[in-house]
């Protein structure tokens, strides 16, 4: 008995002993995890989210800024029953049940910290979500920040948009504070400025009660704003783009020619900064509508390519001003007919004459004169085919082929054959046509300010190159350019008392038997002897004279106080251009 109570007594004495040792392990060793967990169950953070700053345009108009909502949360832990969860919120909210599920069942890699369901709720729907908080353990209304953009999806591609940090994100932005369910600029201005944007995010920590409830609040975190962007656009001169270009799909960019400072940025289809998902499904992703088109649509650019071979023309003396040349409507090449726009042909003209009436047939002749090689060489010049470098992400440089893929000199002489550019591309060409000469980087932002006013950066306007072209050439070509708009293909660009300069140029999407209508696209500055502003119109549908209306007006509008034509308007003056039959038939 005596040694039975022995062995009793060294089994407890081993027991405590392991007691003891776990609880100094519980108490000493581990005592900040289990702190730290205790506190995560009774004592919560709420994260209101990252303030973002403000972005103005250049005359201090507000283009974009955060306001404050509501939205509807929920905290993994709190949540017993997911199933009945998403069925109470799908019958209350409209929100399709199995999403709604799918996000609730989520893993999360903590379950104490609340996660966003809906943004910016509405007062009805937070009544509602109030009326049946019995049966909502776990979620809940919390105050918020969302973003607000003055010109909705007329900026959209200029501005971006903001969404939720993904988890290959995350992973890049842990160590600057990034959490889950934080918003970050995906698009645009936003992506682009992101980091200087963001500010540091605030919130409440707060006392629970056991079913997750608030009891009382701990400790308020002061949010921190982020910087403000100041841009070189004009919301003016935006909106009258906007309206201007309508619904028709293509992309209007317009520039200082004196400095690159970008004035407005708009491209169709867009979509809403504020329900990106929605344009993600069918129908709304017809047309690829996140394509920035100003900066990454790739376009043949028909006969605005002609400022190129004129000017290559005249510097290399292959033509003179009065050299004449006949159109009688084609010219048989080979095998192969050339047709000229106008069927009938232009008669006998000169570089005056062919300008303004963008003869094929001309500029053909011209072409094979100079060559290939001849031709490519200024157009590098002007460095086509290559990335402008705006400060916007996304932005292609367009294609200038070899000698070998160029598809001959008629082709490249009148833009057409293996070239391709991009708007943003033909208006620093353009400009650099009506500043004499000097190539200038296009740009957005014109300063970054922090939320004390001080000026963290100022951007300062970046001088490419000059391209040397003599005052001789550049005589001829001006007066060219300011003929297509006065009795040329561009003469629906004519404002009264505004003197324009421009080019047209039209390519067709495939042949004409196909029956496909023509893109259009119209490169323009004013006013022509003093500019101030370049501009180019590209319509994905259209003929060259319905952008150079587009382009007319919106100068009209900049220069007058008279509002823009819209797209109705013009489309009803002007039909879609027809164009002769063959492969080369097009202005």
């Amino acid at each position: 008995m005596e040694q039975r109570l022995k062995i009793f007594v060294q089994v407890v004495k081993i027991l405590l002993g392991i007691l003891v040792i776990q609880c100094i392990n519980l108490q000493v060793f581990h005592f900040s995890y289990y702190r730290r967990l205790s506190e995560q169950n009774c004592i919560r953070t709420i994260d209101l989210g990252i303030p973002r700053g403000k972005i103005f345009d250049r005359n201090g108009r507000i283009l974009a800024e955060d306001k404050t909502c509501f939205h509807l949360v929920y905290v993994p832990y709190d949540l017993k029953e997911p199933e009945t969860v998403a069925s109470v919120l799908s019958s209350i909210l409209g929100l399709d049940r199995r999403e709604l599920l799918k996000e609730l069942e989520k893993k999360s890699t903590n379950p104490f910290e609340r996660r966003i369901l809906k943004r910016d709720l509405t007062q009805s729907e937070i009544a509602a979500i109030s009326e049946y908080a019995f049966k909502l353990p776990g979620v809940f209304v919390q105050a918020g920040l969302d973003r607000q953009y003055t010109l909705g999806t007329g900026a959209c591609h200029l501005l971006g948009y903001t969404g939720e940090v993904s988890q290959e994100e995350l992973d890049l932005l842990k160590d600057e504070g990034i959490k889950p369910g934080h918003y970050i600029g995906k698009y645009g201005i936003e992506k682009q400025y992101d980091q200087l944007l963001r500010g540091k995010s605030g919130g409440y920590q707060i006392e629970v009660d056991a079913r997750g409830h608030q009891r009382r609040i701990l400790k308020e975190i002061s949010m921190v704003p982020g910087n403000n962007i100041i841009l070189t656009i004009d919301q003016t001169i935006q909106e009258a783009c906007i309206n201007a270009l309508g619904n028709r799909e293509g992309a209007i960019i317009a520039m200082d020619p004196r400095n690159g400072e970008v004035l407005a940025l708009v491209s169709n289809p867009s979509f809403e900064p504020l329900n990106v998902a929605k344009y993600l499904m069918s129908p709304y992703n017809r047309n690829n509508p996140f394509l920035n088109r100003a900066i990454a649509g790739q376009y043949a650019p028909g006969s605005i390519f002609k400022i190129i071979t004129e000017i290559a023309a005249l510097e290399t003396g292959e033509i003179g001003e009065h050299d004449r040349i006949e159109c009688t409507g084609s010219m048989e090449v080979g095998d192969r007919i050339f047709h000229c726009w106008k069927e009938e042909g232009h008669g006998w003209i000169d570089i005056n004459q062919a300008l303004p009436f963008s003869c094929n047939i001309f500029f053909g002749t011209v072409g094979m004169k100079l060559g290939v090689d001849k031709i490519l060489e200024y157009a590098k010049l002007f460095d086509l085919g290559k990335p402008t470098g705006i400060d916007l992400p996304g932005e292609r440089s367009g294609n200038l082929p070899s000698s070998e893929e160029a598809g001959g000199a008629i082709n490249i002489a009148i833009g057409q054959g293996a070239i391709s550019v991009t708007p943003v591309q033909l208006c620093t060409m353009i400009s650099a046509v009506a500043n004499g000469g000097n190539l200038w980087k296009p740009f957005v932002v014109k300063k970054i300010v922090a939320p004390d006013g001080k000026i963290i950066k100022e951007f300062q306007p970046s001088l490419k190159k000059t391209i040397f072209i003599s005052d001789e050439t550049l005589t001829i070509l001006k007066r060219g350019l300011r003929n297509v708009v006065k009795f040329g293909t561009g003469a629906g660009a004519n404002v009264p008392g505004i003197e324009i300069a421009g080019k047209t140029g039209t390519a067709q999407i495939a042949q004409k038997e196909l029956g496909l209508p023509t893109r259009g696209a119209f490169a323009c500055y004013a006013p022509a002897d003093s500019p101030s502003i370049a501009m180019v119109v590209v319509l994905d549908e259209a003929s060259s004279g319905q952008a150079a209306r587009i382009a007319g007006s919106i100068i009209k509008r900049v220069f007058t106080s008279e509002e823009t034509v819209s797209e109705t308007t013009i489309s009803e003056t002007e039909q879609t251009q027809t164009l002769p039959s063959g492969s080369q038939g097009f202005e």
